[in-house]
This record gives C-alpha cells, structure tokens and sequence, in this order.
C-alpha cells in the first residue's frame, strides 16, 4: 500500500521526471499562492463582518505576506537555469514548506473548530480542503508530496468533525474525506502517466541517438556532445581522435558480414572499456569510430591516453572460430589549437588520419599495424 502510494521513480529517468515535476510545479505554484491569499482575505473578511476581536485573525496578514514572498521567489526560480542536484532541492523545498503549512493550518483549524473559537464553524475547514486539493493538484506529478498534501490538509480538521461536530458537520467530513481519497486515486493516475511519457521520451531519445549495432553514440549525438563542449568555452581543453579499422573489408570478405558485425562490437567495447569515464566513445558510421577525451591537458596528455587505448584495442579477437588481429589507424585534434568549430576539429582529425595512413604506406608498414611509435607521428600544434 505504501509503495502505491508514495513509489520511488525508476533511476533511469529520474533527472528527466524531476526536470518535468518541476516545470509543471513552476506553471501553477505562484497561483496557488494567490489564490491562498484570496482565500485568507475572505476569511479575514468574514471574522470582520462577524464582529470577532481583531486580535484572533490579523495575525493572518502574515500568511498573505508569505504567499505574495514565495510567489516572488518562484518566478525567480522559473528564470534561473538550474543543475540536475538544484532541480531535486527545489522539488524537496517546495515539498517542505507545503508539509509545514498544511500540518500548521490543519492543526489550528482542528483547534478552532473543537474549541468553537469561530461563529462560522466549518469555514475554515473547508477553505483548507479546497487548499489542500488545489495544492494536491500543482503537485499531481510529485505523487508523495500530492498524498502528503492531501492527508495534512483534510484528514485532521475532517476526523475533529467527526468527534466534535453535529449532524451536518460529520456529513460535510465524510464529504471531505471521499474527495481526498478520489483526489489520491487522481494523482497516482498522473503520476503513472507522467512516468510512462517520460519513459517514452527516453527511448525515443535512445533510437535516435545510439548505434544500433554497437550500443554506443552515433554520429548525430556526437556532433551535439561536441557542440555542447565548445559552448563550455576556450578554457575547456578537450581532444577527439577519429578511428578507422584496417583490413576490416578483408573480414566482411573472408567471414561474412556477420563475423563484420562482431568485429564492430569488439571494437565499441574495447574502446569504451579503455577509456574510461574521462572519455565519451561513439561510432560515425562503417568502421569509423570517435573518441572525444575531456580535460586534455595539451599534446602530451593526450598522447598518453591515445597509447593506453590503442594498446587496449589492437588484441587479438575469435571470429567465426578464427583469431583476428584488431588493427586501427587514428588521427587526433585538440580544442582549441587545430579549431574552434565542430567542423574544422573533425576535418583536422580526419585529416591526420590519413596522413598516418599514407605515412605508414609509404614506410613500408604493414596497413593496421598500429603501435606506440605510429601513433607517436601524430603532431600537435602548441595550444
């Protein structure tokens, strides 16, 4: 019963759920605080008309001023571009101060209708159920905050009803009380629906940006990670290198493209494995693979780990019952030195791979015989 009511999200998706129940809280949070204000003057209101002591509800005033403050702060929040860790506090702040002030208002509006402090009895009972559901809904998809909202709001003032009211007023919080269990049933259907839309969107995401043979990023997520990379700016040094595998038309000859396909796999875990989480690993298209290492530090580092990883992937493989040797040829480019733009980091690593390529022909090499020493020819220019 608890995990229906208050279910954790599926890890894969958490980032982008909370990215969701967020903007969906930014659209109707500042009006349900102005419609909490306007629900406060009328009360304020009628204790006037009713000739109350003004000293028992002025003190309301100060509910209006922190609604109309909070309000403030959340059009400040909806401008701001917030990280994935500042999305989940904000979620968990707006859930506290909800908790908070429903558990203070229900409180003192079971207070008031026991000690029957006001002449109109179940006003503010139902102004804080109407709340409470209004509420409940600007956290529809927040589904534990929703059930908290919901439970704090509407279950303590309806169970003093029962105790302490007449006829009518129990009625009114079996009323109250069916309408809190229909608005729970409500969100947990938005809740669920949100969790499948955005599952939906994620596959989506997925076919649209990963290989389907290899399992790694294709060339279209490549392009947008590099692109996201130069817009962190000139002092965020990183490299690419473009792979090509040698002899690799010569095993779609020999074995069959399956035996092709196999290989291709191999080498996409070979390389992402070799890299490591200081790296990204994708493939562009045939045999051709890219490998963008973040937080270069010049020529040398990088020389570094383009040895580590070639020395990784040029191992011996069985295909089809037969050992392959997995040969490669690489060229290489840092940002910013050989460019500034996705386009000209590219062509100048495909431009270094085949010059190593013709290089190495001209040797006398023998072709995908990659080295340290052939990876070595690789020269970049001072950043």
């Amino acid at each position: 019963m608890v995990r229906w009511l208050v279910p954790a999200p599926p890890e894969a998706i958490r980032a982008e759920l909370e990215w969701r129940q967020l903007a969906d809280i930014q659209q109707h949070v500042p009006m349900i605080y102005l419609m909490a204000s306007l629900n406060v003057l009328i009360v304020m209101a009628v204790c006037a008309h009713t000739d109350i002591d003004p000293r028992s509800y002025t003190w309301m005033a100060g509910l209006v001023v922190l609604a109309l403050g909070r309000t403030t702060v959340w059009r400040k929040t909806e401008r701001a571009a917030l990280s994935p860790a500042a999305v989940s506090s904000a979620l968990q702040r707006s859930a506290w101060v909800a908790f908070a002030s429903l558990f203070g208002m229900g409180a003192f509006t079971s207070y008031t209708f026991v000690s029957g402090a006001f002449f109109h009895s179940t006003l503010i009972p139902i102004s804080l159920a109407f709340g409470s559901m209004s509420i409940a809904h600007c956290f529809a998809t927040v589904r534990p905050s929703a059930v908290a909202a919901l439970t704090l709001g509407i279950v303590p003032s309806a169970l003093a009803m029962l105790w302490a009211g007449d006829f009518n007023a129990r009625v009114l919080a079996v009323s109250m009380l069916s309408v809190a269990v229909l608005m729970i049933q409500f969100v947990a259907a938005q809740f669920d629906q949100l969790v499948t839309e955005v599952q939906l969107q994620r596959e989506v995401h997925d076919l649209a940006n990963t290989d389907a043979l290899t399992n790694l990023l294709n060339r279209r997520a490549l392009v947008e990670l590099l692109e996201k990379q130069l817009a962190l700016g000139r002092g965020n040094t990183f490299a690419l290198a473009i792979l090509d595998l040698d002899g690799f038309k010569g095993v779609n000859d020999r074995l069959g493209h399956l035996a092709g396909d196999d290989l291709l796999r191999v080498v996409g875990a070979r390389l992402a494995a070799s890299c490591g989480p200081a790296a990204t690993v994708g493939r562009l298209g045939g045999d051709e693979f890219l490998v963008v290492f973040r937080s270069v530090q010049g020529a040398a580092d990088l020389q570094g780990r383009v040895t580590s990883m070639l020395s990784e992937l040029c191992q011996p493989t069985e295909l089809r019952g037969e050992s392959v040797m997995v040969r490669a040829s690489l060229g290489s480019s840092i940002f910013p030195a050989d460019g500034d733009t996705t386009a000209t980091l590219m062509a100048a690593a495909d431009e270094a791979l085949y010059a190593n390529k013709r290089e190495r022909t001209r040797s006398g090499e023998r072709p995908g015989a990659v080295t340290e020493d052939s990876a070595d020819r690789r020269r970049h220019r001072a950043s």
